[in-house]
């Protein structure tokens, strides 16, 4: 066996615009855990993907190698390497799983074995019941489908394991419980190649640190340097932002009439209760935010007030009026209203379709606007307030970034000029740089256009600084409503 279980030399990746990766090398001897961090569209996950031997479109190899395990992936892959030398958990988690197969279908075909036994052993081994290996992935949370897709990737016992955000999605009782599988995968002698922007994510858990910029490594060092003193400005700036220091005062209590009332609310999967008669108000120029474990029906109360998941019982008042429960059958002025920011855009924005005409849509069709220079001019306004620039209206979600799909997705809820935004985990994916940013423009928006903003999260540090009340969402039901003043969490 190679000495070195991954080896990268001086690779180099380009695109139509240019450079993506630019020189970079890396090697890590078995079982030794690697993160790579960075902002947003640094070319983390460029990275990893290239670890397996893929490229996404567009982009092409101009020089350099990767071995994995003494074989190539770059420049010609090994057919032998995937699932048993080396798998890959991705950023969304819901696309490593079949929509219409059961748990079940999909852990056999990745074990090459038809034991349920097998199958259930492996959900448990997520923290996952192995009740589950009979749902699809639709019936799961976020965070639940995260957990099996990790399952999927474990199937086959490989000896590096590329992880491209696995926590992201994860309340903390879930996130320490992945951290404390992949505690015991390390003990195992399996490598990890983690791919994150959080950084207390892989405290304590990776030996060294890798500090990409602009496509470039700028640090390479050990996890407890890179954390406590950083050397370069991009990591600095990751840790500075990451600070818990760094936390807006709360503002004061307004006495408006809500914007958003829910009385009774009730929803259900089937005979499952998934919200049991929850009663909340949104006011104007205020941030609820909703926390509560994976699975404890957070997505579901945020798809229910978008007109996404009809309740079974109860109201949704906007402005003291009813709104229907299904959108379809919403006035267009109500759909611009209500906007959902999804917790994974990469489901919601059309692969064949440019990050303009997702924007331009939402305009034409809830605004009203026709004269294509405005158009032009809207799309532009919108992707500079989400801190991306004006060019990237050209392209198209798979030459996107996760963190990038989601300021799109934020933009386009942005571009209906809504009154209540509904934000499902809408940072997880980003560096904590631009997480601060948006959450920022988050908290602007909500003081200067008196927006209703419901933000769902697991992330103690978004409540710190976005939200004027928090309320924990636990078995379908709220147990906790206070002002954030004090500490939330």
């Amino acid at each position: 066996m190679s000495e070195e279980m991954l080896s990268i030399e001086n690779l180099e990746l380009r695109s139509a615009r240019g450079p993506v990766l630019r020189g970079v090398s890396l090697t890590a001897a078995p079982g030794e855990a690697l993160a790579v961090v960075g902002a947003s569209g640094s070319g983390k996950t460029t990275l990893a993907l290239s670890v397996l031997g893929h490229l996404r479109p567009g982009i092409t190899l101009s020089g350099g190698t990767v071995r994995v395990g003494g074989h190539h992936t770059l420049p010609v892959p090994h057919p032998d390497l995937r699932g048993h030398t080396v798998a890959y958990l991705g950023q969304d988690a819901g696309a490593t799983l079949t929509p219409y197969r059961r748990l079940s279908s999909t852990l056999r075909t990745a074990l090459g074995s038809r034991d349920d036994r097998r199958a259930e052993a492996l959900l448990h081994r997520v923290g996952l019941p192995a009740s589950l290996v009979r749902h699809r992935p639709a019936e799961l949370s976020g965070g639940q489908q995260q957990r099996a897709a990790l399952a999927v990737a474990l199937a086959r016992d490989p000896r590096l394991l590329v992880l491209d955000e696995p926590t992201s999605a994860l309340d903390p009782v879930a996130k320490e419980e992945i951290r404390a599988e992949l505690g015991r995968v390390r003990e195992a002698g399996v490598g990890l190649l983690w791919i994150t922007h959080d950084l207390g994510s892989v405290e304590g858990l990776v030996d060294r640190v890798v500090v990409l910029d602009g496509g470039r490594i700028v640090e390479n060092a050990s996890a407890s340097r890179v954390l406590t003193a950083p050397t370069s400005r991009a990591a600095a700036a990751l840790v500075d932002a990451a600070s818990p220091s760094d936390v807006r005062s709360p503002r004061r209590r307004d006495d408006a009439a809500p914007l958003l009332r829910v009385e009774g609310l009730t929803a259900t999967r089937g005979h499952h209760h998934i919200l049991d008669n929850l009663d909340l108000s949104l006011s104007p120029g205020r941030c609820l935010a909703v926390t509560g474990a994976s699975g404890s029906g957070k997505t579901t109360l945020a798809r229910c007030l978008a007109g996404l998941h009809p309740p079974a019982a109860g109201t949704v008042r906007l402005g003291g009026r009813p709104l229907p429960g299904r959108a379809q059958k919403r006035r267009l002025t109500d759909r611009a209203a209500v906007q959902l920011v999804p917790q994974s855009p990469a489901g919601t924005l059309h692969p064949l379709q440019t990050v303009h005409d997702a924007l331009a849509r939402p305009l034409r069709v809830l605004r009203g606007i026709r004269d294509t220079n405005e158009i032009d001019a809207e799309v532009e306004r919108m992707l500079t307030s989400v801190h991306l620039p004006a060019e990237y209206a050209r392209r198209l979600p798979g030459r996107l970034s996760g963190g990038q799909r989601q300021r799109v997705a934020l933009a386009r809820a942005l571009a209906a000029g809504p009154r209540i935004l509904l934000c499902d985990e809408m940072t997880s994916a980003l560096d904590s740089v631009t997480q601060a940013a948006v959450l920022d423009l988050v908290r602007d928006l909500c003081e200067e256009q008196s927006l209703g903003v419901l933000v769902i999260t697991h992330d103690p540090q978004v409540v710190r600084r976005v939200a004027d009340d928090v309320t924990v969402l636990e078995d379908g039901r709220l147990h906790q409503l206070e002002s954030t003043a004090a500490d939330p969490v």
